[in-house]
């Protein structure tokens, strides 16, 4: 008798032990209006995000407008490359398939809309200057096989190891459609033809050069279809990624960029559904918020380095190996720019300061939020710490994030992204730091705190995002 009852009361005992646990992990979650619960799913990692994830892209007209934009006395643009790298740079832009090669140095003489090998050699110094390599674009919408492979040697010579990959053609889905360089039938088909003759031409004259494609604007299947076809046969797959436009647009406004997006989930899709056996990485070459050279008010405001630093992170949760925002001269929305002829950082710029201090090279982990309509969170683990960035997208309501790791948590380190407004042009900051004139970013300002929990809050105001490292 005296021995049931001790099996009886043991039982009662462990009985309420899993109760309560049970309760301590429940009254974790917390149900408000302004509170986002997070939580992570560590079973099953995703992919390490690289170090070369993010870049810029440039016209290859860049060098007819200005001779010192991509060359190796640019000190600051250099530095302002070096802080958030290492990166890719892609050369292309619709310029490149409008633009003649001369085979020739630049002149007095030389037109604006022509490449030449003076132009190819400030290239190659300026990519040796900031350690980032290049993705050559080359003109596919003159069909010249000769001239490309011509381009692509010296263009190979000069760079050498800098050289990441060739392109043929940019936007090659939108040639018939939008920029009639081709007859209205012009289809996938007829555009493979012609890339793999400009393969086989440039593989003939540099042997063992890499390709990169299919380069889309908008036609996400051409990318599947391109990957089942020349999976194989190519370093990277590619395409073009924009929110929103033309910039002409009256009705797009900084609020435009902010939603859920239907043409990123497509794109990611889009690389994700090839059924080749080879798949290589993707990568979009060429990026921003609303295309036709951007909108004032929209593209260079704070508004578009929260839309830049939740889509660099939604494309690495997804398996993507990188993106280059499109930048250049006359472009609102370039991360970078040139200002009464000193190069400024924008709002983008300060996005891609916080996705670096962020993913550091890390392993994204698949992360659930229970209020996607404002707010969004993603994590990484960075040796054997989290990493978690926190975007608050609501023009006027701060969210209390409740972060549940599922283990004890000693210590946070928060570093936040901030402006003044939401459409502030200037103000923007990483971490209380700005870029200094001469493009170099000094050191960050952190919250500290001790925690010794299993769940912790952080406190996000409206339009903003935070960094927080827990360990």
């Amino acid at each position: 008798m005296q021995k049931t009852w001790l099996i009886l009361l043991l039982a009662a005992v462990l009985v309420s032990c899993h109760k309560d646990n049970s309760t301590d992990i429940k009254k974790q979650f917390i149900t408000n209006d302004h509170t986002v619960n997070v939580t992570f799913d560590e079973q099953h990692p995703g992919h390490v995000i690289p170090d070369t994830f993010e870049g810029l892209s440039f016209e290859n007209g860049v060098f007819g407008q200005d001779i010192n934009y991509l060359n190796e006395n640019n000190s600051v643009l250099i530095q302002l490359m070096k802080n958030i790298g290492p990166g890719i740079i892609r050369m292309g832009g619709g310029t490149s398939d409008l633009i003649t090669w001369t085979g020739s140095p630049r002149s007095g003489a030389t037109q604006p809309d022509a490449i030449t090998t003076s132009d190819i050699d400030h290239l190659a110094a300026f990519s040796n200057a900031t350690g980032w390599p290049v993705i050559f674009g080359l003109n596919l919408a003159d069909n010249d096989q000769d001239v490309a492979a011509d381009e692509a040697t010296y263009v190979s010579h000069s760079l050498g190891s800098s050289l990441y990959a060739f392109q043929s053609g940019n936007e090659p889905d939108a040639y018939a459609p939008y920029n009639h360089l081709r007859n209205p039938t012009y289809s996938f088909g007829d555009f493979l033809s012609e890339w793999r003759g400009y393969q086989a031409a440039v593989q003939k004259a540099v042997p063992g050069a890499s390709f990169a494609g299919p380069d889309v604007a908008f036609n996400t299947s051409w990318i599947t279809s391109f990957t089942d076809n020349e999976g194989f046969e190519v370093k990277l797959q590619d395409g073009h990624y924009y929110e929103t436009g033309p910039a002409t647009s009256a009705g797009i406004t900084y609020q435009s960029i902010l939603g859920h997006s239907i043409k990123l989930a497509e794109l990611i899709r889009s690389f994700k559904t090839s059924t080749s056996k080879t798949q290589p990485p993707f990568r979009v070459t060429e990026c921003n918020n609303v295309y036709g050279g951007g909108k004032v008010g929209v593209s260079d405001v704070f508004a578009s380095a929260i839309w830049a630093l939740d889509a660099m992170w939604t494309l690495a949760d997804n398996g993507c190996q990188g993106i280059n925002f499109h930048t250049g001269v006359g472009l609102h929305y370039s991360p970078v720019i040139r200002e009464n002829g000193v190069f400024v950082a924008k709002p983008e710029y300060y996005a891609m300061l916080a996705f670096k201090y962020g993913s550091a090279n890390g392993r994204s982990i698949p992360t659930t939020i229970d209020n996607s309509l404002f707010c969004s969170a993603h994590a990484c683990l960075v040796d054997g710490k989290y990493s978690v960035t926190l975007v608050n997208k609501s023009l006027d309501k701060s969210f209390d994030f409740n972060i549940i790791p599922g283990k004890i948590i000693s210590s946070i380190n928060v570093t936040r992204l901030t402006a003044p407004a939401i459409d502030a042009k200037t103000g923007v900051t990483f971490g209380g730091a700005a870029v200094k004139a001469d493009g170099t970013f000094g050191a960050v300002t952190s919250e500290n705190s001790t925690i010794n929990k299993t769940s912790f809050i952080v406190t996000v105001p409206a339009g903003s995002a935070a960094v927080v490292v827990a360990q």
